[in-house]
């Protein structure tokens, strides 16, 4: 048999972040041998670690959790070795504060109750309020998205509350609980499709869907280290600090890309891995075929602040909770999260490390760093007894300033599917038509639907 007969097909993966991360591990199941390009010197995207100078502490550029219902997420972390180092909630468990007290949502021990105990023991609503939350529920179980697509996608998710009897109570300390932090977006911006999406999918459907999931180590080495080893491994390459400057045609077929130094590299197939607005940089001009996909650029995107404190005494008992009533939001023991167990721990020095992950945070996004400690020292001693000022020994702020796309009403028309006008051309990234907000699950389920889009494409 000739040697050209017996060649592997060959993928370039433009973008080493879980998107094209998982878009080379697919495309190895699929007997194509990826190249993934990367103009960082490291892998992960917008999911990555770095190590703090002052403490030495490995800390993530931001608090990424997971659902049970992430499951293409979960199998990737699987598939690249990494399973041991996530960890999961038996069953979900929310904790949240409000003026000194304690409630947590979680479910149900009872088969088929889901998290109605724990709603109708829920401190921070009346009666009233938890029946609303209950007809509420009811409505978004029976509505169908597929069915109202159109309107769905032209409302706010709190219109099409407030249209059901919900009010500013039971928006406030239950529902805009669960929608901020999940779509980085208040519940009065993000689309009634989205909401619906978020609470069908992950509230529900089985008592696994709705566990919460988080990594134990420093992002850079869940997937990146792990992801970098699974594609060497399997003859696939990785070159970081290698900038692409745009997608490289002869005539109108696509033979590959055209690299910053000059330099090109050919393909069978072509995966952009890029968020939205960075795909109009790689386009060439004159090629009406790839004209549509500007569209992405009209994508809005929202930021995210971590805010990072180390006390010299323990904080909180709980992996994480939320605050109502407070800036503070969600709060993270990082201690704990990436100790060999769940619950408090403390440091080797008798101290705890939180992160306040900040979502939908433009006001604190343009705040320096000096600001924003006075503030939320302010705010952690507010809420918890142990955490004055004096017992604070470093503080730390990480900005994302373009975190995620909004998934705000009219949004759905800019998100692309994977295939293009373009054969050998496809599409990756948690922008693209996924069906999931901007998520970890998003960006590898995109991966893997354009690394399938491109063997079906080859074995054609």
């Amino acid at each position: 048999m000739a040697a050209s007969e017996t060649r592997k097909p060959t993928s370039i993966i433009i973008g080493g972040g879980l998107a094209g991360l998982a878009a080379a591990t697919r495309s190895i199941r699929h007997g194509i041998t990826p190249t993934v390009l990367e103009k960082r010197g490291y892998l992960g995207g917008r999911a990555f670690s770095f190590t703090d100078r002052e403490t030495g502490v490995v800390v993530d550029n931001g608090q990424h959790i997971f659902l049970g219902a992430c499951t293409n997420y979960t199998d990737f972390i699987s598939e690249i070795g990494a399973r041991g180092s996530i960890f999961e909630q038996e069953r979900l468990d929310v904790p949240a504060l409000k003026n000194g007290v304690v409630s947590r949502l979680g479910w149900s021990r009872i088969p088929g109750m889901g998290m109605l105990p724990s709603l109708l023991r829920y401190r921070h609503l009346g009666m009233a309020g938890k029946l609303r939350v209950i007809y509420g529920m009811i409505r978004i179980r029976l509505t169908s998205r597929r069915k109202n697509a159109e309107a769905l996608n032209r409302q706010t998710f709190r219109s099409w509350l407030e249209d059901r009897g919900q009010n500013e109570s039971t928006i406030a300390n239950l529902w805009n609980l669960i929608v901020l932090p999940s779509l980085n977006d208040d519940i009065g911006d993000v689309s009634a499709d989205a909401g619906l999406m978020l609470f069908q999918t992950a509230l529900m459907g089985s008592g696994r869907d709705a566990v919460i999931g988080y990594s134990r180590v420093g992002l850079s080495e869940l997937a990146g280290k792990h992801g970098m080893a699974y594609v060497t491994e399997h003859d696939g390459e990785i070159r970081l600090n290698t900038e692409v400057a745009s997608l490289w045609f002869e005539g109108e077929a696509l033979r590959g890309v055209r690299l910053a130094d000059g330099s090109t590299l050919e393909a069978d197939t072509v995966i952009t891995a890029v968020p939205h607005f960075a795909l109009g940089s790689l386009l060439p001009d004159g090629h009406q075929s790839l004209d549509s996909l500007a569209i992405a650029a009209s994508l809005e995107t929202a930021p995210i602040v971590g805010i990072h404190i180390w006390y010299d005494r323990p904080i909180l008992d709980d992996p994480f909770i939320a605050v109502l009533d407070s800036p503070l939001q969600f709060i993270f023991n990082v201690t704990a999260i990436h100790s060999d167990r769940s619950g408090a721990m403390e440091e080797p020095d008798g101290g705890q490390h939180v992160v306040i992950s900040l979502s939908g945070a433009w006001r604190w996004a343009q705040m320096e760093r000096r600001e924003l400690e006075e503030v939320f020292v302010r705010e952690m001693s507010r809420a918890f007894p142990a955490a004055s000022a004096e017992h604070v020994t470093r503080f730390l702020s990480v900005k994302q300033v373009d975190a995620t796309f909004r998934v705000t009403p009219g949004s759905n028309a800019a998100r692309l599917p994977q295939k293009t006008a373009i054969p050998n051309l496809f599409l990756a990234g948690d922008w693209t038509d996924t069906d999931w907000p901007s998520t970890m699950e998003s960006a590898v389920k995109s991966g893997n639907l354009a690394a399938d889009a491109a063997a079906e494409h080859l074995s054609r």
